[in-house]
């Protein structure tokens, strides 16, 4: 993986599971690996979101944020994968100082897909005034 330093690797006996942490160098944004049997793959990407006020901003972007993004324009492609995927758990979450947002599935495509459309959402979030006044 260009771009990224193994920091550490370790056998989690209880989980039967081989869990490596990257850092990616250019920007210090950290990778868990997790190597197992389990027939789910899964992802997830989560970002600091410490709160400056009492107004939930970071839940009503949570939500925003899945409102369709550069690369998948539709109004709500959360529900789109919902119905249509083989996903086995996607979902959001915003907690009092992060926002994660994570997704499995047993199928690699569909892993894959998932994965396109969660990255390209968090990164690419197709963001207006209307979405605030639907999720704020």
């Amino acid at each position: 993986m260009n771009n990224f330093e193994l920091v550490r690797t370790e056998q989690v006996e209880e989980l039967n599971t081989l869990a490596k942490i990257y850092r990616h160098i250019p920007t210090g944004a950290e990778i868990l690996s997790m190597e197992n049997d389990d027939e789910n793959k899964c992802f997830g990407i989560a970002f600091r979101t410490p709160p400056s006020d009492s107004t939930g901003v970071a839940h009503i972007l949570e939500h925003t944020v899945l409102c369709g993004s550069r690369k998948y324009p539709v109004k709500d492609p959360f529900v789109q994968l919902l119905k249509g995927s083989l996903q086995t758990f996607l979902n959001a979450f915003t907690y009092p100082d992060k926002t994660c947002y994570p997704v499995a599935s047993q199928n690699l495509k569909d892993f894959h897909n998932l994965v396109d459309v969660y990255l390209d959402a968090v990164f690419h979030p197709r963001i207006t005034p209307d979405f605030f006044m639907q999720e704020g």
